[in-house]
C-alpha cells in the first residue's frame, strides 16, 4: 500500500474544491489558488500548478517535476497535539527530522525540516503541522534529497505562501510566523518618524525587521531564478512584490495607526471622502519623499517595515510603504514597476490633476515616491505606459 505522501501520477480530473482565482485584472500566467471549502489560499511560485486532488489532499508540484507541494487535512479529534502530529505522522512516513513548536494564528503547530523516503526515491524538505479543533492540518513542501539543498528557497517559498483564511493574507506566512517565534524574545529599540515637523514614537522588533528582510532576500533568490522579459519572469516579478506585501502589510498595522491620527483633518475643517483621500495621499506622499534613498542585501530592497522605522529606502521600498499604508485606509493603491526604466512608482485610486494610469477600468494617479513632485507628476522619459508594469495590491477578490 502507498504511505500517505507517496507521489501522485497524472492530473486531476476534478478541481471541484477549488476556484482558481486569477490576480489583478490582468491576463495572468499566475494563479492565487482558493480552496473554497476549507477557506485556504496559496500564491506558488510562478509554474506550480494542481498535481492531484481528493477530499482531503491537494497535491501541487512545479514545472520542472523536482518540487512538490502537499496539503493534508485530518478530523480535529485525529491527534492530541501539533508535537503528536508530527511524530505519529512522521512514523507513517518513515520520517526523520527536527521541529520546533510554535503558534500558528491560534493554532498550535510545529515547523520541521524532514527526510522521508517513498517508492525508490529519497525525498527531502519541510513540514507543517498545525492542530486544531475543527481539522488538524500537515503542509510538506519537498524535493528529491540530491536537489532540496539547492530549492530549499523555492520549498520555503512554496510553503510561506499559504493561508489559513483570506484574511490572514496580510499577514506573514508560516515561515515567516515560524521565524519570529523561534527568538524567545523581542528587541526592542525606540523608533521616531518625523511626519510634518512633528515626532510620531513608537518601538520595533529588530527581530520581525530581520524576518521581514529574510522572506524579502529568500523571494528575491527564487526570482531570480526566472528569465527576465519573458511571460513568467513578468509574473515572478509580480509575485515577489505580493510575497513582500502580504509579510509587510500587518507588522505596519501600529505606525499605520499613529500616522492616521496624524492624518486627521483640522479642527472646524470639513473635506468629502474624496478630497479627504486625496488629502492623506498628498501628505504620505510628502512624507516618504523626504527619505534618505538606500538600498541593501542580495535584493536592494529594503522592507517596507523598516522604511517606516528608519525613514530610508530605494523607489520599491518606498512605495510599498506607501501602498500599504494608503491601503491601511482603505485607499486603492498599486505598484508600478519598469525594468525598462529600473524604476517604481505607486499609482492611487484618487481624484487629482496629472499623469494617469489605467488599472481595472478605473484610471489611477501616478505617484513618485523618491522626488520632491506632487502627486501626478511623472519624468517626461519615463511617461510610456507600456513600459510599466502593473501590480494591483489591494485587488477585491471573489472571496470577499
Amino acid at each position: 500500500m502507498k504511505n500517505l505522501y507517496s507521489l501522485l501520477s497524472g492530473k486531476a480530473k476534478s478541481l471541484l474544491f477549488f476556484s482558481v482565482l486569477l490576480a489583478a485584472g490582468f491576463p495572468l500566467l499566475a494563479e492565487v489558488i482558493y480552496i473554497e471549502d476549507m477557506g485556504f489560499v496559496i500564491d506558488l511560485p510562478i509554474g506550480w500548478e494542481v498535481m492531484d486532488v481528493t477530499e482531503s489532499r491537494y497535491t501541487f508540484n512545479d514545472f520542472t517535476g523536482d518540487a512538490f507541494l502537499q496539503l493534508k487535512m485530518w478530523p480535529g479529534d485525529k491527534y492530541d497535539s501539533a508535537e503528536g502530529m508530527f511524530d505519529l505522522v512522521g512514523q507513517d512516513i518513515g520520517a526523520s527530522g527536527e521541529g520546533d513548536s510554535f503558534d500558528f494564528y491560534g493554532r498550535e503547530a510545529v515547523f520541521a525540516s524532514i527526510d522521508f523516503i517513498s517508492g525508490d526515491f529519497d525525498y527531502s524538505g519541510y513540514g507543517l503541522f498545525a492542530d486544531g479543533e475543527d481539522y488538524d492540518l500537515t503542509i510538506l513542501a519537498f524535493a528529491s534529497s540530491a536537489k532540496a539543498e539547492q530549492l530549499a528557497d523555492y520549498l520555503l517559498s512554496a510553503l510561506d505562501s499559504f493561508s489559513l483564511s483570506p484574511g490572514l493574507m496580510f499577514n506573514p506566512g508560516p515561515v515567516s510566523r515560524y521565524y519570529l517565534e523561534s527568538y524567545e524574545s523581542p528587541e526592542r529599540v525606540d523608533a521616531v518618524t518625523a511626519f510634518e515637523g512633528v515626532a510620531v514614537e513608537w518601538q520595533i522588533d529588530n527581530h520581525a525587521v530581520e524576518a521581514s528582510q529574510l522572506v524579502i532576500e529568500r523571494e528575491a533568490a527564487v526570482l531570480s531564478d526566472y528569465k527576465p522579459q519573458t511571460e513568467a519572469g513578468t509574473e515572478a516579478w509580480k509575485r515577489y512584490y505580493r510575497m513582500v506585501y502580504r509579510d509587510t502589510y500587518s507588522r505596519l498595522d501600529y505606525p499605520a495607526a499613529l500616522l492616521k491620527e496624524r492624518l486627521k483633518a483640522s479642527p472646524g475643517q470639513t473635506l468629502s471622502t474624496e478630497a479627504h483621500e486625496l488629502e492623506t495621499a498628498e501628505r504620505l506622499l510628502s512624507w516618504v519623499q523626504l527619505f534618505s534613498y538606500r538600498r541593501t542585501g542580495g535584493s536592494d530592497l529594503i522592507s517596507p517595515f523598516s522604511a517606516a522605522a528608519f525613514q530610508e529606502g530605494d523607489c520599491d521600498s518606498r512605495s510599498l510603504l506607501y501602498i500599504i499604508l494608503l491601503n491601511h485606509y482603505g485607499i486603492d493603491s498599486a505598484l508600478m514597476v519598469s525594468s525598462i526604466y529600473s524604476h517604481a512608482m505607486a499609482a492611487v485610486d484618487v481624484e487629482a490633476r496629472g499623469a494617469k494610469i489605467r488599472i481595472n477600468n478605473r484610471d489611477f494617479t501616478v505617484a513618485e515616491t523618491t522626488d520632491d513632485v506632487d502627486i501626478g507628476m511623472i519624468a517626461a522619459d519615463m511617461a510610456d505606459p507600456a513600459n510599466w508594469i502593473i501590480i494591483p495590491l489591494m485587488e477585491k477578490e471573489p472571496w470577499n
